[in-house]
């Protein structure tokens, strides 16, 4: 078995590294390793929309993935979502992709593209005691830093996250047929505020490991 992992920069991968002794294999940054009895491929895609698009599509060309992982951090959309708390995806979709008429029949499902029902009953067991939510997570090319820029995307995709790589890396593995999941912790409130991105990064390397675990 082969478990894809991509994150976005180096904070979101490093973690990886360190817990499994994984290798770097190319000059793309990907990195390879085993734990627990499965191959693992991590990568670092680099930020928004086609570096983890085009990442997503490399891994799946050149390794036999069975799943996808996408983990990081992430913006609150709401106002109970609080820092540190971690979103399962049950669906990814795209806040930037105007029309939204257009995404409907371009994008997979409709514009709100499925993540993987096993994954997410797996990422549920792998949460133990942690404060999390299984709800939609949506991404765009832009870092939202005020209020109302959040508030808009809240109302028009009902996602409680936002980042900058989910629905892309959940685009392609949909078209891939490639099960995939997005965990995403809290980092900020999505209002240009100091945020934890390191921190939550970690922590949710840490709940993709006791998944890993689960697999």
């Amino acid at each position: 078995m082969i478990i894809g992992i991509i994150g976005a920069f180096e904070a979101e991968i490093e973690q990886f590294i360190k817990m499994f002794h994984l290798k770097k294999i190319d000059d793309k940054e990907i990195y390879t390793g085993t734990y627990d009895n499965k191959n693992l491929i991590v990568a670092n895609s680099g930020i928004g929309k086609v570096n983890s698009g085009a990442m997503t599509q490399y891994l799946i060309d050149h390794y036999p993935i069975n799943y996808m992982i996408n983990s990081g951090c992430a913006g609150s959309l709401k106002e109970d979502i609080k820092l540190l708390d971690t979103v399962i995806s049950s669906t990814v979709t795209y806040h930037d992709f105007e029309p939204v008429r257009v995404m409907a029949f371009s994008v997979p499902d409709e514009g709100m593209i499925k993540a993987d029902q096993k994954l997410i009953e797996i990422a549920e067991q792998a949460m133990k005691k942690e404060s999390y939510y299984i709800a939609p997570i949506c991404s765009g090319d832009c870092f939202v830093t005020d209020s109302i820029m959040r508030d808009k995307i809240y109302s028009k995709t009902g996602a409680y996250a936002v980042d900058m790589e989910s629905g892309s890396i959940g685009h392609i593995c949909r078209k891939n047929n490639i099960p995939f999941i997005a965990i995403r912790t809290i980092s900020d409130f999505a209002d240009g505020a100091d945020d934890f991105e390191i921190v939550a990064a970690h922590k949710s390397s840490e709940l993709v490991k006791r998944m890993i675990e689960l697999i």
